[in-house]
C-alpha cells in the first residue's frame, strides 16, 4: 500500500480544504507546538477506525469554520486518503455534515464512511469497513505510533500473542487442536465400549482406566499450578526490574546479575548431570543380577528344560496330525533343536562351505549331512511363512518360551560382565553424591549473591531512611517469593514429566489389551490421533519461534543502518513465562542492557517496527506505510539528521510528523532550518499557524500547509 494523497477538511485547525501529496519514501511534516501535528495524526486515527465508534463528534469541527457560518448554514468535516494497493487506486473517505442553528448551536448529521475504487473509468463505492481487507486492523496497530512511548509494541499484555497469530500460521492450529481433542475422546470412548466385551481382562482394563484418570487429573492440576507460579515469578521479576531500571549507573548490580546468571547456569548444568534412575538401571541394565550368578544359571537350566518339553510336545503333536501340508519331521528318539537354531545366516554359511560348524565334520554337497542341513534351512524358512489354508492349528499359539530362551541367551552372553557390576554401581553412586555436593556449594554462593543484590537494590537514591528500610523489606520479600516460585516450578516440571510417562505407559498398556479384540482398531485410532495432536503442538511452537527469530534478524539489520556510527547492541525478542513478549537489547556477553539511552531505545524499537512491517509485506505481498508522531523528540540535532538521512534511504514509505528541522531566527521567530532539510532525501511539508491569530481565541487558529521539497 502506498499513500498518494491525504485530504483534511474542517477537522479542528485544518480550516476548509487541505491536502498532502505524499511520495513512496520518507515524508516529513514539520511543525512547531500548536501548529497541527497531533491534529494531523488524530485525523488519520479517526479515518482508520472501522469499528463504528467516534462517528460524529462536534470536537472534530473547525472552530474557525463554525464561527464564520451564518445561521442555518452547513458544511462538512471530511478526512480522505487516496492510496494505491495491489495495482488499484482507492480513496478511503469519512465525513459528516454539521449545521449552525440560529442560537449558535451546532448539530451533526449524514455520517458516511466509504471506500471508493477507481477502476479505469468505472468508479465503485463500497462500505468503508472494507478498508480492513487492504490494511487489516490487526496490522494497523503496527503502522501508527504516537510519541516515543508508543513505539514499544510489546507493552500490551497480549501483544506477543496477537503478533504471532497475525504473522505466523499458529492460529490455524487452534481448530485442529479442538478437533483432535474431540476425535481422541470419541476414539477412546469407542475403544472403551468395545473393551467392555472383553471379560477376560475386565479387571486390568478397569485398573488402567483408573490410572489414566488419576494421571490426567494430576497433570491438569500441575499445569494449572505451573501457570500460577510462572505468573507469580514474572510479577515479582517485574517489580525487581522496576527497581533495577531506576539505577541506570549501578555497575555493582550488573556485576551481581552476571555472577548470579553464571552460577545459575552452572547449577543447571550440574543438576542435569545427576542421573539417579537406579530403579530403571536395576532392570534395564540388569544391576539386579549383581552377585546372583548361581540364580542366573538355575534360571537358564529351567528355561532349557521347559523349551525341551515344549519342542517334544510340539513334535508329538505334529506327528499325530500327519497332515499333507506339514513338513515331515525326521523320526528320532531325541528332541531336536528349535528350528531357529542355528540361525538362517549360519546355516547358509555351513551349506556354502560344506562343513558342519557345530560338530566340525565335513559335509560335502549332496551328502546326507549336507542334505540334512539344507532340509533344516528350508524347514526354518517355511516356519516364517503364514499359510492361511493350513487347517492344522499350531500347538502353541504364542512364543513366550522362545522369547524367554532368547533372553536367556543374552543373559549368558553377558553374565560375566553383569556379575562384576558392583564397582560400576559404586562409582555411579559416588559420582552423583559428588554432584550433589557441588550443587550445595553453588547454592551457598548463589545465596550470598542474592543477599548482595538485596543490599544493592535497597540503596536507591533520593529515598528517606524509612523508605529505604521499607524498600529493603519489600525487595527481600519479592526476592524470596520469586525464588520460591521458581523453585516450585522446577519441582512441578519434574513431577509433570513423571506423570506424563505414567500416563503414556497406562495408555499404551490399555491399547495392548485391545490387541486381538474388536477394540483394537479404536485403540490404534486413538493413539494415532494423539500422536497427530502432539505433532501439531510441536509445529505450533516451531512456527512461533521461527517468527520471533525472523523479527530479531530483520530488526538487527535495520538497527545496523539506523545506528551505524554509535553503540547499538543486539535486539532479542523474549517470551516471558506468562506468554507476554518483550523486545530487549543485549550486550555481546549475552547480558541485558536494562537502561539504554532514550535515542538508542527509540532506534531499536523502531527497528523492530520496520522488521514487523517488512514481514507483514512479505506475508500479504504488500508493504504498509509507517506513520509516526514525534518519534525523535529526545534526539540530539546531529543524531536526528543522521537518523532521518538513513530513514530516507530505506525502501519503505514512512510518514513522520515532527518539530525537528526548526530553529530560532535572530528576531526570535521559529523558522525552518533549510540547510538541514536540503540534506534529507524525501518529501517535506511545513505546517504552521496562519498569522495573525488571537492567542486567546481558538476560532482564529488555522493550519496552513506548504510543500518545501
Amino acid at each position: 500500500m502506498i499513500i498518494q494523497r491525504i485530504e483534511i477538511d474542517n477537522f479542528r485547525s485544518y480550516y476548509k480544504s487541505n491536502a498532502f501529496e505524499l511520495e513512496n519514501g520518507l515524508n516529513l511534516i514539520i511543525g512547531s507546538n500548536g501548529d497541527g501535528k497531533t491534529t494531523f495524526y488524530e485525523a488519520l486515527e479517526w479515518l482508520f477506525r472501522t469499528d463504528g465508534t467516534n462517528k460524529m463528534d462536534s470536537k472534530f469541527i473547525s472552530k474557525k469554520r463554525i464561527e464564520e457560518l451564518f445561521a442555518n448554514e452547513s458544511d462538512d468535516v471530511r478526512v480522505a486518503m487516496t492510496y494505491e494497493h495491489k495495482g488499484v487506486i482507492k480513496t478511503l473517505e469519512k465525513m459528516f455534515h454539521f449545521t449552525k442553528s440560529f442560537d449558535g448551536e451546532v448539530s451533526t448529521s449524514n455520517y458516511t464512511f466509504s471506500l471508493i475504487e477507481q477502476n479505469g473509468v468505472e468508479r465503485v463505492v463500497r462500505e468503508g469497513i472494507r478498508f480492513d481487507y487492504d490494511l487489516p486492523s490487526e496490522i494497523r496497530k503496527y503502522t501508527m505510533f504516537k510519541g516515543e512511548s508508543d513505539l514499544d509494541v510489546f507493552q500490551n499484555s497480549n501483544a506477543l500473542k496477537m503478533l504471532v497469530e497475525t504473522f505466523s500460521d499458529v492460529k490455524d492450529f487452534e481448530a485442529y487442536f479442538s478437533f483432535m481433542e474431540y476425535a481422541t475422546k470419541k476414539a477412546e470412548q469407542a475403544r472403551d465400549n468395545a473393551q467392555k466385551l472383553d471379560s477376560k481382562n475386565t479387571q486390568k482394563i478397569k485398573s488402567l482406566k483408573m490410572t489414566i484418570d488419576h494421571e490426567s487429573n494430576m497433570l491438569s492440576d500441575i499445569e494449572r499450578e505451573i501457570k500460577n507460579k510462572e505468573n507469580e515469578a514474572v510479577n515479582f521479576d517485574s517489580l525487581l526490574k522496576s527497581i533495577e531500571q531506576s539505577k541506570e549507573a549501578s555497575k555493582l548490580l550488573i556485576a551481581v546479575n552476571r555472577r548470579i546468571e553464571t552460577l545459575s547456569q552452572k547449577r543447571a548444568q550440574t543438576q542435569a548431570r545427576i542421573n539417579e534412575n537406579y530403579t530403571i538401571n536395576l532392570l534395564d541394565n540388569m544391576w539386579i543380577l549383581m552377585g546372583f550368578g548361581e540364580i542366573a544359571e538355575e534360571y537358564s537350566a529351567k528355561i532349557n528344560e521347559v523349551d525341551k518339553k515344549r519342542r517334544k510336545l510340539e513334535q508329538s503333536y505334529i506327528a499325530a496330525a500327519s497332515a499333507d501340508k506339514v513338513i515331515k519331521k525326521m523320526q528320532t528318539d531325541f528332541v531336536p533343536l528349535p528350528v531357529h537354531i542355528p540361525g538362517q545366516k549360519i546355516m547358509q554359511e555351513m551349506l556354502d562351505e560344506e562343513v558342519c560348524k557345530i560338530c566340525g565334520r565335513p559335509a560335502p554337497k549332496h551328502s546326507d549331512a549336507w542334505e540334512f542341513m539344507l532340509h533344516r534351512l528350508e524347514e526354518y524358512r517355511d516356519s516364517l511363512k503364514v499359510d492361511i489354508d493350513d487347517e492344522i492349528e499350531p500347538y502353541y499359539k504364542y512364543n513366550y518360551v522362545v522369547e524367554l530362551q532368547k533372553r536367556d541367551t543374552t543373559l549368558n552372553d553377558n553374565l560375566s560382565e553383569i556379575t562384576k557390576l558392583r564397582h560400576k554401581i559404586q562409582e555411579a553412586i559416588a559420582f552423583n553424591n559428588r554432584l550433589h555436593d557441588d550443587v550445595k556449594k553453588i547454592d551457598a554462593n548463589l545465596n550470598l549473591e542474592y543477599e548482595q543484590k538485596k543490599r544493592i537494590l535497597a540503596q536507591t537514591d533520593g529515598l528517606t531512611e524509612e523508605q529505604l528500610l521499607a524498600n529493603y523489606e519489600n525487595i527481600s520479600n519479592w526476592m524470596d517469593q520469586k525464588n520460591r516460585a521458581e523453585t516450585r516450578i522446577d519441582v512441578l516440571k519434574r513431577q509433570r514429566a513423571q506423570h506424563r510417562v505414567a500416563l503414556e505407559k497406562a495408555q499404551e498398556d490399555l491399547s495392548k489389551l485391545a490387541e486381538g479384540t474388536s477394540a483394537a482398531i479404536y485403540a490404534k485410532t486413538a493413539l494415532i490421533i494423539r500422536q497427530i495432536s502432539d505433532a501439531f503442538k510441536t509445529a505450533k511452537e516451531t512456527n512461533k519461534k521461527r517468527l520471533l527469530h525472523a523479527i530479531e534478524d530483520e530488526s538487527n539489520i535495520f538497527l545496523e543502518k539506523l545506528n551505524s556510527n554509535d553503540f547499538k547492541g543486539t535486539i532479542r525478542i523474549l517470551e516471558k513465562a506468562n506468554g507476554q513478549g518483550e523486545a530487549v537489547l543485549m550486550n555481546n556477553d549475552n547480558t541485558r542492557i536494562f537502561n539504554p539511552n532514550t535515542a538508542l531505545r527509540t532506534t531499536y524499537l523502531m527497528s523492530v517496527l520496520f522488521a514487523i512491517g517488512k514481514l507483514s509485506g512479505e506475508r500479504d505481498k504488500s508493504e504498509f506505510p509507517l506513520i509516526f508522531d514525534a518519534p525523535t523528540s529526545s534526539f540530539t540535532d546531529a543524531k536526528e539528521s543522521e537518523f532521518f538521512n538513513v530513514i530516507s534511504k530505506l525502501n519503505k514509505q514512512v510518514v513522520i510528523v515532527t518539530k525537528s528541522f526548526l530553529k530560532e531566527s535572530a528576531t526570535g521567530d521559529v523558522v525552518l532550518d533549510q540547510a538541514k532539510v536540503d540534506e534529507i532525501s524525501g518529501r517535506v511539508f511545513r505546517i504552521e499557524k496562519k498569522k495573525p491569530f488571537d492567542d486567546k481565541k481558538l476560532g482564529t487558529i488555522q493550519t496552513i500547509i506548504s510543500q518545501i521539497k
